[in-house]
């Protein structure tokens, strides 16, 4: 059975990268189609289209993760294929302009799991085959693991083909979830102190800088790091049918005051593990 490893572009599936090698190293990026968001820097620009095949222009994610996910390749010695969806535009008007939140939770699976698992389909595997999926989760938050063989079984419904002009789809068992730092105990700790002695910078804060899954206090120093970004989430808000936040809007969040003693850079804490730190 082939082997992937997941990469959400954050230390923790980028430790799984160094230290656990798979016969295909995965990451799969947020897109989105806003000007204002597009990374100052040419170079990355021209980098991450290269690795997408198609003209990128900005992802919900901090800059930073693309130069990350650039460097840690040359630390492995080996490629690194990038997928994507459709942008983040394109998913929220397809499930009825409205944005994902706790109740309608479609981000992950349709610019996460899908693209990922489409590659894998197309390109990886035969009929009926699987890979077991390395996915970064670590032992101090092995709760976010599956625990049974039916749980870790990976079903996806992805597009395999056209029927007219209209996508033909098919729900297929493409994977297995795999959890080998669970498996061997690495906490936070071990990934911190590893990358410590490396010269990759990822992000304080990583994943889309606006995901709902983040606190309002993360989101709100957020809006200090990444104006433009935030400023997306906050106008797709307004022109959707559904908030982000049950509690808040996001324009309220920019509001208020930065609480200095937070714990900031916690991550997204997406239950689906393909999206974090």
């Amino acid at each position: 059975m082939k082997t992937i490893n997941s990469l959400s572009g954050g230390k923790t599936s980028s430790y799984l990268a160094v230290h656990y090698p798979a016969d295909y190293e995965i990451f799969a990026l947020v897109q989105i189609e806003d000007i204002n968001c597009k990374p100052r820097d040419e170079s990355i620009v021209k980098y991450a289209s290269e690795k997408l095949g198609r003209d990128f222009i900005a992802t919900a994610e901090s800059d930073l993760t693309l130069y990350a996910m650039r460097d840690l390749e040359q630390l492995i010695g080996k490629e690194i294929i990038w997928v994507g969806g459709g942008s983040f535009e394109n998913v929220i008007k397809k499930h009825g302009n409205a944005v994902p939140n706790m109740a309608r939770r479609f981000c992950t699976t349709d610019m996460k799991i899908r693209p990922i698992a489409e590659y894998i389909y197309n390109n990886i595997i035969l009929e009926d085959e699987k890979v077991f999926s390395n996915i970064g989760i670590r032992y101090d938050e092995k709760e976010r693991a599956k625990q049974t063989s039916e749980e870790r079984e990976l079903k996806t419904k992805i597009v395999i083909g056209k029927r007219g002009t209209r996508n033909k789809w098919k729900e297929v068992n493409w994977g297995v979830a795999n959890y080998p730092l669970v498996y061997d105990k690495i906490t936070h700790y071990s990934v911190y102190k590893f990358w410590q002695g490396q010269n990759i910078k990822f992000p304080d804060d990583s994943n889309c800088v606006g995901c709902f899954w983040k606190d309002v206090q993360q989101l709100r120093k957020n809006y200090d790091d990444n104006l433009n970004k935030m400023e997306w989430f906050n106008k797709m808000e307004i022109n959707s049918n559904y908030n982000w936040k049950s509690n808040m809007t996001y324009e309220q969040i920019k509001t208020i005051g930065l609480q200095q003693d937070f714990f900031f850079g916690t991550g997204s804490g997406c239950q689906a593990g393909f999206c974090t730190d």
